[in-house]
């Protein structure tokens, strides 16, 4: 069989961060115009490979085409068209898919993501959309293109699936999570697209790629829909694996891994492991990953940097501690501060996340979480609206008011966290309240002329130089004309 696995291009922004498999995407001025290669969609491809298929991932974003290009790609033959989605992004979807069916009247169209795994019955009510997959997607998509291939429909029965059928929606029992996710292939990064620059400023040498080493997390936020779907399990691949992975991307070139693990620090004894055998290895790559306040000592990060980490991320989210409790952040903000301290000490650079518009919000807490950033002194910050996604306690407590959020997609990717989508039933705040206080809080810290001295002092390339006057052009129009 002939199968694409489309990145689609979005009308409202030339850049969507589609590579996290359970949604909360960003996109625009906002994140300073970065993009990332979706790597997480070559496992997919991958098990359909192997299994003998003809497969291409075509990234028509980052190529900058149109409805009418992806058109003429599929009209010249594909069976299947494979797409990750979400909830900000399934309205231009399945737009995009119903074009696609006009030129090619036997396609099949299978998504998977947090829309399809929170929300199948509205997933199906878009009549371009065949499958929704559910949850982790690699072995029920390679099962799916299998039964497609003996022909019939025993599809129907592949587990972690929902379908439709004489108008009814059928959803089948889940699949099995993957426990040993060593048994995933490593993705052949030769299947992305050559010689395109996927545009990230806080990547410190280039070319960069990404890599996924684990899923789940063991939090209990009430805003993130990660730990719902991975079903609250948090699994890891081996230190070997990881190492074995990072060979392998030295040996193509690339110069910098973009880890984007919900927490790579999760297991302290497994970034031990995979630090010493990069020492071991004498591998010569810088690497980013996140962290969760509380998983991460001196120790262990000053190990990190000497194995090429230079950059650590955070979900600070808040400065007050009555936020952090209402969102179950299950942190303190002394946490914070020590965490930070420790991470100046040893010399890395850090990414806080911060969220206005949570449970509890008030002009207050906002002036609190402004100045708190401001002490713990962050490399760079973002700030978003938080928004209720299905899946998420958040959600589920505003459909029992309002019912009318129906699936949640009315908040798509022209209002994504920079407008208020039902925080006036959880905060103190209005829409254009919480509107202006993000551009607010982007020129209050990025407009200091000491902030802007140290990143100057701190460029050590012509490159790094470039990237950060491009990143630095993104967010100050964003201060001035949001995005």
């Amino acid at each position: 069989m002939k199968i694409m696995i489309l990145i689609p291009p979005s009308k409202v922004t030339k850049n969507v961060v589609r590579d996290l498999i359970y949604g909360c995407w960003c996109k625009g001025k906002r994140i300073a115009g970065i993009q990332f290669p979706p790597v997480s969609q070559l496992p997919v491809a991958m098990v359909i490979k192997e299994k003998g298929h003809d497969v291409v991932l075509h990234d028509a974003a980052i190529m900058g085409q149109t409805i009418e290009n992806i058109k003429d790609e599929v009209a010249r033959g594909y069976d299947v068209v494979i797409t990750l989605t979400s909830t900000m992004t399934i309205n231009e979807d399945s737009e995009i898919f119903k074009e696609l069916k006009k030129v090619n009247n036997n396609l099949k169209v299978v998504v998977y993501g947090a829309h399809p795994t929170f929300m199948p019955l509205q997933t199906l009510s878009r009549e371009s959309i065949d499958i929704a997959v559910q949850r982790e997607p690699e072995l029920v998509i390679r099962d799916i293109i299998e039964a497609f291939g003996r022909g019939g429909e025993s599809w129907k029965k592949v587990k972690g699936i929902a379908y439709c059928e004489n108008g009814q929606v059928k959803i089948n029992e889940p699949y099995p999570f993957i426990e040993n996710l060593d048994i995933l292939p490593v993705s052949d990064r030769a299947m992305l697209p050559q010689n395109v620059h996927y545009f990230n400023p806080i990547v410190k040498r280039m070319p960069f790629t990404t890599m996924f080493t684990s899923r789940g997390c063991p939090g209990r936020c009430v805003y993130c829909s990660s730990p719902p779907f991975y079903g609250r399990v948090f699994r890891f691949q081996s230190a070997q694996r990881v190492v074995k992975e990072m060979e392998d991307i030295q040996r193509l070139g690339y110069r910098e891994i973009f880890f984007r693990d919900e927490i790579f620090t999760a297991s302290k004894q497994r970034v031990v492991e995979i630090c010493r055998k990069i020492l071991e290895k004498k591998l010569d790559l810088t690497w980013i990953c996140s962290a969760r306040v509380g998983t991460v000592d001196l120790e262990t990060m000053q190990l990190m940097k000497k194995a090429g980490c230079h950059m650590i991320r955070f979900g600070v989210e808040s400065g007050a501690q009555e936020i952090l409790n209402n969102i179950k952040k299950d942190i303190t903000p002394e946490q914070v501060r020590q965490t930070f301290q420790w991470i100046h000490k040893v010399g890395l650079d850090t990414h806080a996340h911060l969220m206005i518009g949570t449970p509890g919000e008030t002009k207050d807490t906002i002036r609190r979480t402004l100045q708190f950033v401001k002490e713990i002194s962050p490399t760079i910050i973002t700030f978003g609206i938080c928004t209720p996604y299905p899946g998420t306690e958040l959600f589920q407590g505003v459909v029992k008011k309002h019912p009318e959020i129906g699936d949640g997609s009315e908040c798509d990717l022209k209002r994504l966290h920079t407008n208020s989508f039902y925080n006036e039933l959880f905060t103190e705040l209005t829409n254009e309240e919480l509107s202006r206080s993000i551009r607010a809080l982007y020129k209050s810290f990025y407009l200091r002329p000491s902030y802007i001295f140290n990143w100057l002092k701190s460029i050590k390339s012509f490159g790094e130089l470039k990237r950060v006057i491009l990143a630095g052009t993104q967010v100050f129009d964003f201060i001035a004309r949001g995005d």
